[in-house]
């Protein structure tokens, strides 16, 4: 029969006690007495042999125990460890005075019980049972919260809750163990087997800064019985106030300010007086307040019987973690006490019963404005107080309830659902040089990507003939959010479908910052008109497309612009209801108009013009035998200032014309502008289906053109009058009048230009007629345009260009005197402007560019076939400023570089400028105004030509009497420069350049620069006559008389 564990325990408790009675005898006899003959008691020798021969005895199983001893003093399996099966070996338990038979957890069965004793029962012994479950691998008989199986593994005493005596608990002490690295090594801090005694840490100031705060009398206190400290016991690891022994006395982390994560420090929770907060919220603060705790009141409330500290020690709510700092929600309610503490002036971490209000009305009870940050994180909460906490135009309930941060004020100008759009299309992608089929290669972005303009987005792969593969990027056409890739569906499908054949196809979609239907727009969709008052309902902020109908909730909500004619040309903004196919109920959906028809998805006539969109759009109209639609989003479809209606009826004007079509006879004149809406004054109208009303062989558009931005046109539309006129709006001569001259119409709304107040010569302040009188004066004046045969009325005046039917011929004029007839200035000839001598602004006049470029050509000077690749016809067309577009304007280019040398003028002006070692130099050429001054010189541009009569084709330009070429030898830049016009000594260009008069001897004499040297002077010695630091040196003598 196999005996239990408990069976096993009898049987060797009867053994020693049996063993104790044979020692005991054995001691009596083998003794001597201590006081005869000064002997040591003879059983000491006896035991102590004893002892070590059981001490060095064999240990089988290895649990520390001999196996002797197990047979004959603890009954123990000297063949098994752990004898009773508790996985604590036999020694840990003898050792610890843990009985090494009992494992704490035995069945019934194995509770021995006397039963039957010489015919009765033993009372004694039927009261013991076994197993005892402080004995066990559960059990805690310590009660240090470490059952014996942890103390073991940790080495602890099981019978002591506090093993290395520093008076920390073993089990607190071992949650928090940890390895702190000093100048002097590794130090272990709260292991329980070692208090740490005045360990490194306890410096001499350490210590008397800790007696400082705690005062002498607990600082002795807590000292052993040699005065020493335990370093675990005293020191603040976590730097939060409270020293380890009283983190251990409320069960906080050490290693933690805010042991329980409620968001307050522990020493604030437990503080009875304010204390400075640098913490508030769950977040550290710059200037941090100074307040009460979260308990001061219902601390300092307590009656003077009651010790504050132990409500600390006591659980209100029944989670089994104790009040304040080891609580994370003491009372229970579900908020976090630092949350409650947060918002004090309405909730108490003490008082459960705050947890359902809702005080902001924004949706959310006191608790569901905590639980967002269970979602978003531990500080991210939303305020019991503000309707909108992230202040971001969306209330903390909608944000929650839809799946946003509503602590997130950044997130109001997101787009999760990407339901925005490319509102203006600059963001659509396309293969715009397709020709014949590209596959999709790859696609590098992916949705929701940033892209910047230009950035490649996708690869296409082209095959070209012969077989000669290409991979070709497409380029961001606008920089943004990568929206929609609809190549990806090709490039991920059959490869047999991946072919893109049209250069309309979109790539990749890409959606501007301005143009996504962001979270706040989302929640203002609710009130559609933007008046304040709700009308309608929020979209889903996480689903494109809420009512499920193919426009995305950012166009319908957020709406579109459509370009509408209607007396005018304006915009208007379109909504469409998310929740209604066709809003208007025209017969065209909301997606047909805002996708084909671009009308209003919210009005059946859009553009007001009384024809139905569905008309316009789907039915359409007939001309000329065949059938044309007209826009059902602009009165004017095509924009010549007659309304539709207007033109598909013999109306106002009596005329039908092309609806579609701006300029239905092609002469530069809109339709509207040849009858009802004539752009100029005193002006008959034209035929607006024949092109040239008065056949002289310039179009009607062309005669009558006036300053227009939009068709990048400028002004042929002068007035010449030989009197004293009123403009139009004009009713009191002597306020408003004008005099004779040519005036420039510019349009209806700039009216006639308005020059300044100058002389015939164009100049302002120059003392010729016309100066000074306070009054803007002509273009030209009289005496400045060529009106040799244009005949002017006796009163009032004409137009210089008139294409009404009837009017007198202008095709043969010269009115801007530019040396061009009008015919010759038409756009099938120079493309020049009749009224205007400069057409092209470069101050050269047409004619003489005509004139002069027509000479290099017949003269083979240019390569006349390159220039017109350029777009010019000759080296100085009339039309074009730069002709042969090289950044430098026609006036200011040297054809012929008849310029001076010049490195001669660096030797002149600046005798060390190759010379590294010296300055001395009167014209820097790396100063800008120095340089600028041997460019100048160096040039002797088409302008300076034109102005002093020289040819600029030829560099020596001199003539006969008979006008044929006589060369000179000088040319012509240096000839001009080397003038003395005035003969005070000073070359003409040394002159004009620096603002002095050539044609006035008196400057010669004059000291500009004021350092003691006359122009005269500076020039003999080529010096800078405006600087005061350039001047003649020594030995270089001046007679200003010579």
């Amino acid at each position: 029969m196999t005996l239990t564990h408990n069976q096993w325990a009898v049987v060797a408790i009867t053994v020693t006690l049996c063993l104790a009675g044979t020692y005991s005898m054995a001691s009596a006899m083998m003794s001597t007495s201590a006081g005869i003959g000064n002997f040591e008691p003879g059983a000491d020798d006896i035991l102590d042999e004893d002892d070590a021969e059981m001490e060095q005895g064999e240990d089988t199983d290895g649990d520390g125990l001999a196996d002797r001893m197990e047979r004959t003093q603890y009954g123990t399996d000297p063949l098994d460890w752990d004898t009773d099966g508790d996985g604590m070996s036999d020694g840990y338990e003898v050792e610890n005075g843990l009985n090494p038979l009992d494992s704490g957890d035995a069945g019934l069965e194995d509770i021995i019980i006397d039963t039957v004793t010489d015919g009765g029962a033993d009372t004694q012994d039927a009261g013991e049972t076994w197993p005892d479950p402080d004995n066990g691998p559960l059990g805690d008989p310590d009660g240090d919260g470490l059952v014996n199986i942890e103390e073991m593994e940790l080495g602890t005493d099981p019978r002591r809750n506090d093993t290395d005596g520093d008076g920390l608990n073993d089990k607190w002490e071992s949650l928090h163990t940890f390895t702190m690295t000093t100048a002097s090594g590794e130090v272990q801090l709260l292991d329980p087997l070692d208090g740490n005694w005045d360990c490194i840490l306890l410096d001499p100031e350490s210590e008397a800064n800790l007696e400082l705060t705690l005062g002498t009398e607990t600082w002795q206190e807590l000292a052993n019985y040699a005065g020493q400290h335990s370093c675990d016991q005293v020191l603040d690891f976590d730097s939060d106030g409270l020293p380890n022994y009283v983190e251990e006395r409320y069960g906080t982390n050490p290693l933690s300010e805010d042991s329980d994560g409620d968001l307050i420090h522990d020493d604030v929770e437990i503080s009875r007086v304010p204390m400075l907060l640098e913490v508030v919220c769950g977040l550290p603060v710059l200037n941090p307040p100074t307040e009460n705790g979260p308990f001061t009141a219902l601390l300092n409330a307590m009656p003077s019987t009651v010790n504050p500290d132990d409500w600390f020690l006591q659980d209100m709510d029944g989670d089994g973690r104790n009040n304040g700092p080891g609580d994370w929600d003491t009372d229970g309610d579900g908020m976090p006490d630092g949350f409650e503490f947060c918002y004090n002036s309405i909730l108490d971490p003490a008082n459960a019963s705050d947890a359902f209000g809702d005080q902001d009305g924004d949706g959310l009870n006191n608790r569901a404005e905590y639980d967002v940050a269970r979602t978003w994180g531990p500080a991210n909460f939303t305020s019991p107080l503000k309707f909108d906490t992230d202040e971001d135009g969306m209330p903390d309930g909608w944000e929650a309830q839809n799946g946003l941060h509503p602590v997130d004020g950044s997130n109001a100008d997101e787009d999760p659902d990407m339901d925005g759009w490319d509102v203006d299309g600059d963001g659509r992608v396309r293969y715009n040089d397709l020709v014949g089929v590209a596959r999709v290669y790859s696609i590098p972005v992916q949705l929701m990507d940033w892209v910047d303009v230009n950035q490649t987005v996708a690869y296409a792969k082209v095959t070209h003939a012969g077989g000669n593969q290409e991979t070709v990027p497409l380029k961001a056409t606008s920089s943004g959010y990568v929206y929609e890739i609809p190549a990806l569906a090709l490039l991920n499908g059959p490869a047999n479908d991946n072919e893109v054949t049209s250069r309309n196809y979109v790539w990749v979609i890409i959606v501007e910052p301005e143009e996504m239907f962001t979270n706040i727009e989302e929640y203002q969709a609710r009130d559609r008109d933007h008046d304040g008052i709700i009308d309608g309902r929020s979209t889903d902020p996480l689903n494109p497309d809420t009512d499920g109908d193919g426009l995305k909730d950012g166009i319908e909500v957020g709406g579109w612009t459509i370009l509408v004619v209607s007396r005018g040309v304006h915009t208007v903004h379109v909504t469409s209801d998310p929740g209604d196919v066709d809003t208007d109920d025209d017969g065209l959906t909301d997606w047909r108009e805002f996708a084909e028809t671009f009308t209003n998805a919210s009005n059946k006539d859009t553009d007001s013009d009384g024809l139905e969109d569905y008309l316009e759009a789907v039915d359409g109209f007939l001309w000329e035998g065949e059938i044309y639609f007209t826009n059902a989003s602009m009165f004017d479809t095509d924009i010549d200032g007659l309304e539709d209606g207007e033109e598909v009826i013999p109306g106002a004007d009596n005329y039908i014309t092309n609806a579609n079509d701006s300029d239905t006879d092609d002469d530069g004149l809109k339709d509207g502008a040849e009858v009802l809406y004539i752009p100029r004054p005193w002006q008959m109208a034209t035929n607006p289906l024949v092109n040239d009303t008065d056949m002289d062989g310039m179009l009607d558009g062309w005669e009558m053109q006036v300053e227009s931005t939009m068709d990048n046109t400028h002004s042929h539309s002068l007035w010449v009058t030989m009197n004293n006129w009123m403009p139009p709006g004009c009713d009191d001569m002597q306020q408003c009048g004008r005099g004779p001259g040519g005036w420039i119409w510019l349009n209806s709304i700039q009216g006639f230009e308005a020059n300044g107040d100058h002389g015939a010569d164009g100049v302002p302040n120059t003392g010729d007629f016309g100066e000074n009188d306070g009054e803007p004066d002509p273009r030209y004046f009289i005496h400045e345009m060529n009106l040799t045969g244009f005949t002017m009325p006796t009163a009032g005046g004409r137009w210089a260009l008139d294409p009404a039917y009837g009017t007198n011929p202008d095709a043969d004029y010269d009115i801007d005197n530019d040396t061009l007839p009008n015919d010759l200035e038409g756009p099938d000839r120079w493309d020049t402007n009749p009224v205007d001598d400069d057409t092209d602004g470069d101050r050269l006049p047409d004619g003489w560019e005509v004139r002069y470029s027509a000479q290099a050509i017949a003269m083979g000077l240019v390569d006349n076939a390159s220039l017109e690749q350029l777009g010019a016809r000759g080296p100085m067309d009339p039309s074009v400023a730069d002709s042969d577009q090289d950044g430098i304007p026609d006036g200011e280019e040297d054809f012929d570089h008849d310029g001076l040398n010049r490195t001669a003028l660096l030797n002149k002006f600046c005798p060390g400028w190759n010379d590294p070692a010296s300055s001395f130099c009167h014209i820097d050429p790396n100063d800008p105004e120095g340089s600028k001054f041997y460019d100048d010189l160096e040039n002797f541009t088409n302008y300076e030509e034109m102005l002093n009569g020289t040819n600029p084709v030829l560099n020596d330009s001199d003539v006969c009497p008979d006008g044929s070429s006589c060369p000179d030898g000088w040319e012509d830049g240096p000839e001009v420069y080397h003038r003395d016009s005035d003969g005070d000594s000073m070359f003409d260009g040394w002159e004009y350049y620096f603002r002095f008069d050539p044609f006035d001897s008196g400057d010669a004499m004059l000291d500009v620069d004021s350092d003691g040297f006359t122009n005269r002077c500076e020039h003999e010695w080529n010096t800078n006559p405006k600087r005061g630091d350039s001047y003649p040196g020594q030995g270089q003598l001046c007679d200003n008389f010579a």
